[in-house]
């Protein structure tokens, strides 16, 4: 009797710590027989998502639930991958799609799953973060996998460079991971937002105006997201041609109204008001007689 309790402590250790959710395997492992599960349904004391896969609870499945019982359903060397594995990394966003991405070798065929999406890898195991559970893509693979997916480019630009702008990530360290990803979709176009990123490119607008403005009419190339202090406070500045005395800032109160946080919005308001006293305080730089142009 003791022995049993044991194993039905075990097991619910074993369901709390997979959000309610667990295989047929698991409960006859501790002992708990097709019988007692077929008997429980019927008493709606858990309920089957997915073949072999159950909780042990009804009603509504909270999000954490249903992560749970996709990885189990797609077998133990199953890895989240995509917008479900950015959202384990705490990731914000505006996803549109709240499926869970599970990842398979590319040599195992996975049955269809309501609510599940499946991808198969050549390579998975090297691109696994082992010390989260269940078993999670890293963060680079995940957001390249998420940007690769979008249909809009400039929903692709905005995972990237949103991700570099908060210092999640750097360009440097995607372009490292995009080589390991020689089968993912899009990798042309990812490595040129990337490219961009690398050169301190943080928004669309910002890329708007590399690519229409200073590359299409031939302009110096600037110093991107230069750090500078302005009373006590660190600032950055979009961008910064050194030799003329000229500094850019693009985003603007739109940029502001953009910004999904009220601390982004700060920042930046802080920013350019400190960009704005600079000028101010300083004398005009001059091309022979004529002070030179403020863009944006």
């Amino acid at each position: 009797m003791e022995q049993r309790s044991e194993r039905y402590g075990a097991f619910a250790e074993v369901r709390l710590r997979q959000a309610g959710a667990f295989t047929r395997a698991q409960a006859i492992e501790h002992g708990i027989s097709d019988k007692v599960l077929l008997g429980r349904r019927r008493a709606r004391q858990l309920q089957r998502v997915h073949t072999g896969v159950y909780v042990d609870f009804t009603g509504p499945l909270p999000w954490k639930t249903r992560l749970w019982a996709a990885w189990l359903s797609c077998g133990p060397e199953a890895v989240l991958t995509g917008v479900t594995a950015l959202r384990m990394h705490g990731v914000a966003g505006s996803w549109r799609d709240d499926r869970i991405h599970v990842a398979v070798l590319h040599s195992r065929r996975v049955d269809p799953k309501s609510g599940v999406v499946v991808t198969r890898h050549r390579h998975l195991s090297a691109l696994v973060q082992t010390s989260r559970e269940p078993p999670t893509v890293r963060l680079e693979v995940a957001l390249l996998v998420a940007a690769a997916v979008e249909q809009d480019v400039s929903r692709r630009a905005a995972v990237l460079f949103d991700a570099c702008r908060q210092r999640l990530t750097t360009a440097a360290r995607l372009l490292a991971e995009l080589e390991s990803l020689p089968e993912l979709p899009g990798r042309r176009i990812l490595r040129r937002i990337l490219g961009e990123a690398a050169e301190g490119v943080q928004s669309f607008l910002e890329q708007a105006y590399l690519r229409r403005v200073e590359r299409a009419h031939g302009l110096p190339r600037a110093r991107r997201q230069v750090r500078a202090v302005d009373g006590g406070a660190v600032v950055y500045r979009d961008s910064e041609y050194a030799p003329y005395g000229v500094l850019v800032e693009l985003d603007g109160q739109a940029g502001h109204a953009g910004h999904a946080d009220p601390v982004g919005r700060w920042r930046d308001m802080t920013r350019d008001n400190a960009a704005a006293h600079l000028h101010a305080r300083s004398p005009p730089s001059q091309v022979g007689e004529d002070r030179v142009p403020m863009w944006g």
